[in-house]
């Protein structure tokens, strides 16, 4: 019987017939440890131990790539394809945030050279419970560190408080950074909230010597390093459910101080943003600025695990972990205090 019409009677088609596995040579086992910056082998379940109390804390359940970086800041000799794998052995991976379509925006991109040149303000509300209102979470973030330079919270922010926010900035961060000797063109970015534009705050800006530029309505990515910052601060609020102000007070005191010292952030090297800005004051930073895409990126000089030796902390990374378990101790005590 001819092939073809044997293939057409049972249904198998040509490729099928002809197809011959290929034998393909047995790859490389994966390793079973681990070497660490002074040559020492670490078995491979240490490295999962260690992931799983970077991710003990909500607010470091990074992804693979994250979780490289802070091993390797701990001193481990280890890529990001094999953190992948053991992530992936142990269900540590996680969720995956979905990518959705970027949106720019079209007028004037942020692009700062240095620390406290571009400035981002913005508020965040968040309910309370015991007088059933939100309150309200002002923060101030410079663009180029990522670091949170002020923030309070109130049920009420009116134009005195932002004008307090500013005086403080300029007292704690401007004036010791010698910005206006260095002639520093200092930016603050905001929306066209009431009391941000209100005169007097205008006026206050203008009397310090900053430009206040505010952005286009409906617009977010023009603010889009606060904004980031308050998707962020959501996440962590999410499992939260406050009683009274105190309580939030507490919960985001030990945040922001953890955001500022302890959590990476990959648009500045895979570091925190308190190390960062050490670190750039030490030309330890290598900074490239794509033009063409109007876009910033940044390389560590240094190996990772040497970066406490330029901050001044000894102490590993992963053993520093901020420890949230004073935020439920605090909820409980404030907890009791109302009842």
């Amino acid at each position: 019987m001819p092939l073809c019409k044997a293939f057409a009677i049972s249904g198998i088609s040509k490729h099928q017939y002809y197809y011959k596995r290929k034998i393909s040579k047995q790859g490389v086992k994966p390793s079973q440890y681990t070497e660490t910056v002074s040559g020492k082998k670490i078995d491979n379940q240490v490295i999962v131990d260690e992931i799983k109390k970077i991710h003990g804390n909500p607010d470091t359940v990074y992804g693979y790539i994250k979780t490289t970086y802070q091993l390797k800041t701990m001193g481990y000799k280890i890529n990001k394809k094999k953190v992948y794998r053991l992530m992936k052995a142990h269900n540590l991976l996680g969720k995956r945030y979905g990518f959705k379509e970027k949106t720019y925006a079209k007028y004037r991109k942020v692009l700062p050279e240095e620390p406290l040149q571009v400035l981002e303000m913005d508020i965040k509300f968040v309910w309370v419970e015991q007088v059933r209102r939100h309150a309200y979470i002002l923060s101030v973030v410079d663009t180029f560190t990522r670091v949170v330079l002020y923030h309070t919270v109130s049920f009420s922010i009116t134009k005195k408080e932002v004008k307090k926010a500013w005086e403080y900035i300029i007292i704690n961060h401007l004036q010791p950074n010698d910005c206006l000797n260095r002639k520093i063109d200092i930016e603050i970015r905001n929306d066209n909230d009431k009391r941000f534009s209100a005169e007097t705050i205008r006026d206050f800006f203008k009397e310090n010597q900053i430009r206040q530029i505010f952005t286009h309505p409906y617009t977010p990515q023009e603010n889009g390093h606060i904004e980031s910052f308050h998707a962020i601060l959501s996440r962590h609020l999410k499992p939260y459910n406050f009683w009274s102000l105190e309580e939030l007070e507490q919960n985001l005191i030990l945040f922001y101080e953890f955001y500022n010292n302890n959590r990476i952030h990959g648009s500045i090297a895979y570091t925190n943003p308190q190390t960062f800005w050490l670190l750039w004051k030490q030309n330890k930073i290598e900074i490239n600025m794509d033009e063409k895409k109007k876009k910033i990126s940044f390389k560590l000089k240094i190996p990772y695990h040497q970066i406490y030796q330029y901050t001044g902390n000894n102490e590993p990374e992963g053993s520093s972990l901020l420890d949230f378990e004073k935020i439920e101790n605090n909820k409980k005590m404030i907890s009791a205090e109302a009842s």
